[in-house]
């Protein structure tokens, strides 16, 4: 049987992850909802030699398991990493899986679904992304934004906008207060009146600092 490696290019593979990051996610959009790059933290990853590409293989027959494996073992790797760039909220992992098929791309929300309490219980986001996902962007719910040629996870750190994606559970809400909850206290200097909004909401949802 031929194993799904001699059918990967990995060159390509790579090649393909690069000019999406490029032309896509740190690109403005119309549809976005606001102005600048889909991912304001990619370029600046980039520029700071932070950003790491891996590639998995999902093999002839996926499952969920395997999914969530797959991600799972990406934080250990982050955490393990020797990182070049020195700011450590600039570090940020791809992990592609070049030879998941179209039909099995749902392995990839499911997976998420399962592992992002332990990511951001470490700090760090966890996104998937693929041709079939149905993700939108936090501004524009008509816009789904998490389109990529290849399936894949993209890990960083925790930033000030996930306020739009750690509001839902108290304990994710927890993780994101703890790191910037000072910037939204008296004399905030939070400019954006949408994050406002949202902070405002989930703690008032979940209740004051404990």
């Amino acid at each position: 049987m031929t194993s799904t490696a001699s059918l990967v290019d990995f060159t390509s593979a790579v090649e393909a992850v690069e000019e999406w990051l490029t032309e896509y996610i740190s690109a403005s959009h119309p549809a976005i909802g606001r102005t600048g790059p889909i991912c304001p933290f990619v370029a600046p990853s980039r520029k700071n030699r932070t950003m790491e590409i891996r590639l998995r293989l999902a093999g002839h027959a996926p499952t969920l398991e395997l999914i969530e494996e797959i991600a799972r073992s990406s934080l250990r790797e982050y955490e393990l990493t020797t990182w070049q760039g020195r700011n450590p909220m600039l570090r940020a992992m791809v992990v592609a899986l070049p030879d998941l098929r179209s039909e099995d791309t749902g392995l990839l929300d499911q997976a998420h679904a399962r592992v992002k309490d332990d990511f951001v219980a470490q700090g760090l986001m966890i996104g998937q992304f693929h041709e079939n996902c149905e993700v939108t962007a936090a501004r524009n719910p008509g816009f789904a934004v998490s389109k990529a040629p290849l399936p894949l996870f993209a890990i960083r750190a925790i930033a000030l906008h996930d306020v739009f994606f750690l509001s839902e559970r108290p304990h994710w809400f927890q993780q994101y207060r703890e790191r910037f909850g000072k910037f939204f206290g008296p004399g905030s200097t939070v400019a954006d009146p949408l994050l406002v909004e949202h902070y405002q909401e989930a703690e008032q949802a979940y209740g004051g600092p404990s």
